[in-house]
C-alpha cells in the first residue's frame, strides 16, 4: 500500500500493463492477466474502496490461491511472500533488463517461499541461506487479536532481491504485502495464510513488510486488518522496528508470551554474501527461482528458562478506520 502520489500514479501505469487481450498469461491467471490487482488510479479517486468493481484479473479459487500462502511455526519451520521469480511481469520490467526488483516493485507479483519440511500448496523451498536469522513471538494474550510474528536478516542476492533504498531512511518505499481485500484495493488480496493443522489454524490474515536486508511478518486471527490491530494495514511506511517492536539480531529463536517458554533453534550458516544492501542487477535471480533446500538446521533446540512478563504482554490495541475483515 502506498502514500505518495508519484509512486501511485506510476504503479496504476504498470497496473494497466497487467492485463492485455491480446497478450501473454500468467500461469493460474484468466487469459491475458500477468496480475491481479486493482488500478491505484481509480483507487485514489473513489478513496481506497471499489464497491461492486470485478476483479477481471481474479484467479479461480478457492482462496488463498496456491504458491501464495504464509505460515509461522517456529523459526525454522516458516513461509513468506517474496516476489516471483516466475512472474512475467517481473521479467518483463525486470529481469529480462538484468535488474532485481524491491519488494515494493514486486507488490501483486509474489510467490510464497519457506523454511522447514511442510510445504503450503504451491509454495517452494526458500534458496539455502536465503534468511539469516529468524526470531519467532507467538502472542495469544489478547482475546480476538492473537498473532505470530517472525523477523530477521535475509541476503537479499541469494534471494534475488534488490534492497537498496532510495533514500536514507525510507523503509524499502513502503514495501509491503499482505491479504487486504480488492475492493479495499489491496495488492495480493488472494494469498493469506495457511490455517491446516500443519500450519497456523485459525489463524487468517497477514502482514509482511520487507526491505534493506530485513524482513518481519505477522499472521493474525479473522478481524485484525484494520487499523490499530495486530495486522494493520496501514503501517506500510513505518517498517518492522516501529510497527511489530522489534530489534533485529542473529540466531534463530522463539518465544511464547502466554507460557512462557523461550527455544533457540541451532542453525549452520556461510559468511553472509551481502550486507543489508545489494546490487540492481538481476545475477541472482536464476539461484532465487532454482536454488533448492533450506538453511542448514542442525537442529538442537535448547530451552532457555521462561518469562511471562514481555514487551508485547497484555497489549491491548483498538480497532480503527478499516470495516473488521
Amino acid at each position: 500500500m502506498l502514500s505518495s502520489l508519484a509512486v501511485v500514479a506510476a504503479a496504476a501505469s504498470l497496473v494497466r500493463a497487467q492485463f492485455d487481450p491480446n497478450g501473454p498469461t500468467q500461469p493460474g491467471l484468466p487469459q491475458g492477466c500477468v496480475g491481479s490487482f486493482p488500478n491505484l488510479t481509480q483507487c485514489q479517486i473513489s478513496n481506497w474502496y471499489l464497491g461492486d468493481t470485478v476483479d477481471r484479473c481474479a484467479p479461480p479459487g478457492p482462496y488463498p490461491v496456491a504458491g501464495q500462502q504464509v505460515y509461522i511455526k517456529d523459526p525454522t519451520n516458516f513461509c513468506i511472500n517474496l516476489p516471483n521469480p516466475e512472474s512475467i511481469f517481473l521479467a518483463n520490467n525486470f529481469y529480462s533488463w538484468n535488474k532485481l526488483p524491491t519488494v515494493v516493485q514486486a507488490e501483486g507479483f509474489v510467490q510464497s517461499f519457506c523454511m522447514g519440511s511442510y510445504l503450503p500448496p504451491g509454495a517452494k523451498p526458500l534458496p539455502q541461506f536465503g534468511i539469516r536469522s529468524a526470531h519467532v513471538l507467538k502472542n495469544f494474550t489478547v482475546p480476538g487479536q492473537h498473532y505470530i510474528q517472525v523477523h530477521g536478516y535475509l541476503d537479499c542476492e541469494v534471494l534475488g532481491i534488490n534492497c537498496t533504498s532510495s533514500a536514507p531512511g525510507l523503509y524499502d518505499d513502503a514495501g509491503q504485502y499482505d491479504d487486504g481485500p480488492f475492493i479495499n484495493c489491496g495488492k495480493e488480496p488472494y494469498s493469506g495464510v495457511d490455517n491446516s493443522t500443519q500450519a497456523n489454524p485459525g489463524m487468517q490474515h497477514y502482514v509482511e513488510m520487507a526491505g534493506n536486508g530485513l524482513y518481519c511478518m505477522r499472521v493474525c486471527e479473522p478481524g485484525n486488518l484494520m487499523a490499530g490491530r495486530p495486522c494493520d494495514l496501514t503501517q506500510d511506511t513505518a517498517g518492522c522496528e516501529k510497527f511489530m517492536k522489534v530489534q533485529f539480531g542473529d540466531g534463530f529463536t522463539f518465544t511464547d508470551l502466554v507460557t512462557g517458554e523461550k527455544s533457540t533453534a541451532t542453525v549452520s550458516m556461510p559468511p553472509r554474501k551481502t550486507t543489508t544492501t545489494t546490487t540492481t542487477t538481476a545475477e541472482a535471480k536464476t539461484s532465487a527461482a532454482s536454488a533448492s533446500g533450506t538453511a542448514a538446521v542442525t537442529a538442537t533446540t535448547s530451552k532457555s528458562g521462561a518469562f511471562k512478563n514481555g514487551a508485547f504482554a497484555g497489549l491491548v490495541l483498538t480497532a480503527g478506520v478499516l470495516a473488521a475483515l
